[in-house]
């Protein structure tokens, strides 16, 4: 009995120091962080409305960097995103969402370093680049979202949103300069899009309906089939321009990476 006794001793002895030792090692990595799960950061019944988007514009006047001599040229891209969302259970939601994404480039004049030579046979007896990029581009999506909260703070949620979407878009490049001081060559072209994403975001809760947000597409999978139609002008007096040529192209794409084009800047509505 005195042994079974000992063994028993010894046994709790070493449980209850590896018990201490996990205590001390969850202290230890405890940074005061912890997110609360036991009250909903976002109740059920909720419905969520907002619109995100982002601006960017660029004008270049003779600018120069490498081969290019100068360059004039103006463009931006604009994105605007509404989105409907019902929150089916706590901390969850579903819902749609919607993308406009408008992109425009416009170099009206661009020369390149080069000799005359090169430059006459590559750009034309002018030696310059006239360029021009147009392109708008929809898309619908389905969407899910999960939020969690930072602790007891509700003021402050963390989400992560799931997204599928299709859609299409239609663009126009134009390049060369004609005598006439047109376009030499003209290509249009129509987009069939899909796309898998995930979505990260942070928002922060100005009042108790109305909330500013940050997202950022972090992860995802897209797939574009791009038909086109390319047309040559005439570019002399009596000169007959080529018949339209059809062309088209298929791309593949997955993402894991931090994309400064990526973020969207939102206003959210909490009903």
């Amino acid at each position: 009995m005195k042994k079974i006794t000992i063994l028993l001793l010894l046994a709790a002895g070493i449980f209850s120091a590896a018990d201490a030792q996990e205590l001390t090692r969850r202290q230890r990595f405890d940074r005061g962080l912890a997110f609360d799960t036991r009250t909903p950061s976002m109740p059920k019944g909720m419905w969520v409305a907002g619109i995100s988007g982002g601006y960017s514009q660029h004008d270049n006047n003779d600018y120069g960097a490498f081969i290019l001599d100068a360059l004039n040229s103006r463009g931006n891209t604009v994105t605007v995103s509404p989105m409907v969302h019902y929150v089916f259970a706590n901390n969850q939601s579903i819902g749609v969402r919607f993308r406009y994404r408008h992109s425009l480039f416009d170099a009206a004049d661009a020369r390149l370093h080069l000799t005359d030579e090169l430059g006459t046979m590559l750009l034309g007896e002018d030696g310059k680049i006239k360029y021009r990029y147009e392109n708008d581009n929809y898309m619908g999506f389905v969407s899910y979202r999960y939020y969690v909260g930072l602790g007891a703070n509700k003021r402050f949620l963390f989400f992560n949103e799931v997204q599928a979407g299709i859609g299409g878009g239609s663009g126009r490049e134009d390049s060369g300069a004609t005598l006439a001081g047109g376009f030499k060559r003209t290509t249009h072209q129509k987009s069939t899009d899909f796309r898998l994403g995930i979505s990260p975001g942070a928002t922060a809760f100005v009042t108790n309906a109305v909330a500013i947000e940050l997202q950022i597409g972090l992860l995802g999978y897209e797939f574009q089939k791009l038909t086109q139609k390319t047309s040559t002008a005439a570019t002399s007096p009596g000169e007959i321009g080529a018949e339209p040529r059809p062309g088209s192209r298929t791309t593949h794409n997955v993402s894991a990476r931090f994309d400064l084009l990526s973020i969207a800047f939102g206003a959210t509505f909490y009903l």
